[in-house]
């Protein structure tokens, strides 16, 4: 169960007030992340995976295995995704699972790594390109853009949430 002292703990942002709303009783995990009463519908999908996101309230399998899901849905957006940071999901996974050592687990991760390495160098050079075509932008277009960005940004973490509702339906 979540409370309002472990908000307090945790140092959330939102006033003590709305906190003590919000948790006037102590909360699941489900509760928080679904909950759209009592002033629930204006809380945020990333304020509610703070929330919960800690491997005190869900254990570090969940935690793992929700990694895993979203590093899934990040490498849907790449064509040809580095096959070592596929290995290193399918690794972590195995390991959740305690089916993979911690040093296969860090094996893998570390050729995710160099992988990761490689990709952030090859777009550090495309961002010169980039930011000359952002410089080049107007405002409209610019205030278009910043919107579709936030309205991506939220169905990303409405899709974590539900990716996080399924391993839970997964573990009961």
């Amino acid at each position: 169960m979540i409370t309002y002292e472990n908000l307090i703990a945790w140092r959330a942002c939102y006033s003590n007030d709305r906190l003590r709303n919000l948790f006037a009783d102590p909360l699941t995990v489900r509760q928080v992340l679904t909950k759209m009463d009592k002033g629930w519908d204006t809380v945020l999908p990333q304020d509610r995976l703070w929330v919960v996101l800690r491997e005190s309230i869900l254990g570090a399998k969940i935690l793992r295995l929700f990694a895993c899901d979203v590093a899934d849905e990040a490498l849907k957006l790449i064509d040809n995704p580095d096959p070592r940071s596929i290995e290193a999901i399918r690794v972590s996974r195995l390991y959740a699972a305690g089916e993979a050592t911690l040093e296969q687990l860090d094996a893998a991760r570390a050729a995710a790594a160099h992988a990761a390495a490689f990709a952030a160098r090859a777009a550090h050079a495309a961002a010169g390109a980039a930011h000359a075509a952002a410089a080049a932008a107007d405002a409209a277009r610019a205030a278009a853009a910043a919107a579709a960005y936030a309205a991506a940004y939220a169905s990303a973490k409405q899709k974590q949430i539900d990716i996080l509702l399924r391993l839970l339906d997964q573990e009961n």
